[in-house]
């Protein structure tokens, strides 16, 4: 099959399978690719994104992994219906709702982590504070993927400090679109402050025991949080 048109970049970073499976994606979710469609062979693919054979498959892998596409023997590679995606893989989620994903996840925060937080003052133990003080200690200096991986830790610490599992499976699952999140909000000018002053006052009233201020300060956090995206998506239009 003929490739009409390009609707992909080149890609020239590390992680190449990956980026091409998400151009992938984005392009069968915008209809360039619809069900039952054909992808073009690997070499045109290859030649599309300027990478090797070997990374458009590590791409078809993943994409068939979640259920996007089948491969089949003489067939290639069919774009399946969407009923078979995996539409809670948090890379199929984002691409499908692109425009409101961020917005949607922070409202299922809000009703989760403040309780979290009175949770987490009434059951922490010692070496659950200990590892929340340790999360706090950054530098301004560090790169945004590094206050993002310790963003993260830190809530999922949160989390584990309830002493619920189920809340910490709920945090692992949707632990990705955190990530995705905080790339965001913490490239928005005073975004890591904002959430190093919370994550402070967080830890503070979670070591005191104080379950009430606990969660006060989560729906604090989270409201300069919707603050943050919002400012991005202003700047994002121009």
């Amino acid at each position: 099959m003929a490739m009409k048109a390009n609707p992909f970049r080149a890609v020239r970073a590390e992680s190449l399978g990956d980026q091409i499976s998400r151009q992938l994606l984005s392009a069968i979710v915008q209809g360039h690719y619809p069900e039952g469609a054909n992808l073009p062979c690997e070499r045109e693919l290859a030649g599309a994104f300027q990478v090797s054979v070997i990374a458009v498959r590590e791409a078809l892998s993943r994409l068939r992994h979640l259920g996007i596409v089948s491969v089949r023997q003489g067939r290639g590679t069919t774009v399946n219906p969407a009923a078979q995606w995996n539409t809670l893989a948090p890379e199929v989620f984002l691409a499908i709702h692109t425009n409101q994903a961020f917005e949607q996840l922070l409202a299922v925060r809000v009703i989760i982590e403040p309780e979290c937080a009175g949770l987490a003052a009434q059951n922490a133990t010692p070496e659950h504070l200990a590892r929340l003080k340790e999360l706090m200690s950054l530098s301004e200096s560090d790169s945004v993927e590094r206050h993002v991986e310790r963003d993260t830790s830190f809530h999922l610490e949160i989390a584990k400090a309830t002493g619920n599992p189920v809340l910490l499976t709920v945090f692992n699952a949707i632990n990705v679109l955190l990530r995705e999140s905080r790339s965001v909000t913490y490239r928005v000018a005073g975004g890591i402050l904002a959430a190093d002053y919370y994550h402070r006052q967080l830890y503070r009233a979670i070591a005191d025991g104080q379950a009430e201020t606990a969660q006060r300060v989560m729906r604090d956090h989270l409201a300069q949080v919707g603050e943050t995206l919002r400012e991005y998506r202003k700047l994002s239009a121009g």
